[in-house]
């Protein structure tokens, strides 16, 4: 069986999720100081360098995969691009005056993040879903193996025979039970 587990791929994302609110909302503050800009800037590195991340796992799940590569590499590009997006929107590193309008436009215009966010978003659902749908691959190929040993067990001729495919059923059900607990188990950790 393949040996990745893509499930807890996207568990590193929810507080970069989180933190996209704060790009979105942060013109509502009446002042723009030079710590406020620093600060989201830091979130805009925090969000791409998760995606980073996340994207890589995605690609591996991909080249281990090949009947979903395409659709994976596609939807984990789209991710990668919209993590350098928002880490563009929030680059400050250049602004020499705080307080120039004209380099703060990316600040007073919410659309080009709120469609990065969006592409973000969308991208990371897509990968997420195609990572489930191996994994459901693999939890019914690990029953069906489960359920060909116990035909096996049923037919044991000898106490030896039956403790070697006991033996063999114990460690399927081990297998079973981890792809299962693991895809139980992603929404709460």
């Amino acid at each position: 069986g393949c040996e990745v587990r893509p499930v807890p791929v996207g568990w590193n994302m929810i507080p970069p999720f989180n933190r996209i609110t704060t790009l979105i909302n942060h013109k509502d503050k009446p002042k723009r100081s030079e710590k406020t800009l620093r600060a989201i800037q830091r979130v805009g590195q925090a969000v791409n360098l998760a995606v980073g991340r996340f994207v890589t796992v995605g690609e591996a799940i991909a080249n281990e995969n090949e009947e979903l590569k395409e659709e994976m590499s596609i939807a984990c590009n789209e991710a990668r691009r919209a993590g350098d997006n928002i880490a563009q929107l929030t680059d400050v590193a250049s602004l020499d005056q705080p307080e120039s309008d004209e380099r703060l436009t990316i600040f007073t215009d919410k659309t080009g993040m709120v469609k990065a966010a969006r592409l973000l978003l969308s991208s990371v659902t897509k990968v997420l879903v195609l990572a489930d749908r191996i994994v459901i691959k693999q939890i019914i190929t690990s029953r069906n193996k489960v359920l060909a040993t116990m035909e096996q067990l049923e037919k044991v001729s000898s106490f030896q025979e039956f403790v070697q495919i006991f033996s063999q059923f114990g460690n399927e059900m081990v297998e079973f039970a981890h792809l299962t607990g693991d895809r139980q188990n992603v929404g709460t950790k």
